[in-house]
């Protein structure tokens, strides 16, 4: 794994607003690591107290290598520290999070997620349960289930994914799962999960990206029509 190191600058941009063009991302410092917890400057504009709980992309150069490829992970802001000491005699608001996922290789088109229609060959599997996809990328995906798929946050389950009959078995943490009320008459609630890929980077990023970017062909052609 890329080591993460206190003095390393880097940018941060709040879940959601990772593939809008016209969100830029704000410029942090990384002052402290302890395991997964992380201490980060202050923003501009500036986070506040509002947002704790609320999750954020972190990415960031890696120098030492050759080309300089940029690393991205996910963490949650857990609180504000509002009298850090930036420098000696100087104290300033210091952001805490706790990082979810491990770094990896930062790619736009990652993040870029897509609603798959009922009949696009896609079918996703999470610990042996078949659940509807509500959206899904290279990064990962949410989901959907009438009955108890019995998931918890930090979960780490085995799914396996299905791509016009070939399976891709992946890793994932569980990072929020939820649930609403199903249509009046019906009994129970929908379950909903979010799940982040940990494993199999290159088969995502080939057999699901491409059958990603088809899917977006195929929308765009229909909305032609």
């Amino acid at each position: 794994m890329v080591a993460i190191k206190p003095g390393m600058t880097a940018d941060i941009i709040s879940a959601g607003d990772e593939t809008k063009k016209e969100r830029a991302p704000m410029q942090t410092i990384i002052y402290e690591i302890t395991d997964r917890r992380l201490i980060l400057s202050q923003t501009t504009p500036p986070i506040t107290n509002a947002q704790q709980g609320k999750r954020f992309m972190v990415t960031f150069l890696e120098k030492s290598q050759g080309e300089n490829p940029r690393y991205s992970f996910w963490a949650t802001l857990t609180g504000l520290l509002t009298n850090y000491e930036i420098a000696p005699s100087q104290l300033g608001t210091a952001l805490v999070l706790e990082r979810e996922t491990s770094p990896q290789t930062y790619n736009l088109r990652m993040s870029y997620r897509i609603n798959p229609t009922m009949d696009s060959g896609l079918t996703v599997v999470v610990r042996g349960a078949p659940v509807d996809v509500v959206d899904i990328s290279i990064d990962g995906v949410r989901v959907r289930s009438k009955s108890d798929i019995a998931l918890t946050a930090r979960d780490i389950v085995k799914l396996a994914i299905t791509i016009d009959g070939k399976t891709l078995d992946i890793e994932g943490m569980v990072i929020r799962v939820w649930s609403a009320q199903t249509a009046i008459g019906a009994v129970g609630n929908m379950q909903f999960a979010s799940i982040q890929f940990l494993s199999n980077q290159k088969g995502r990023e080939s057999l699901l990206g491409k059958k990603i970017i088809l899917m977006e062909r195929e929308k765009l052609a229909n909305r032609i029509r």
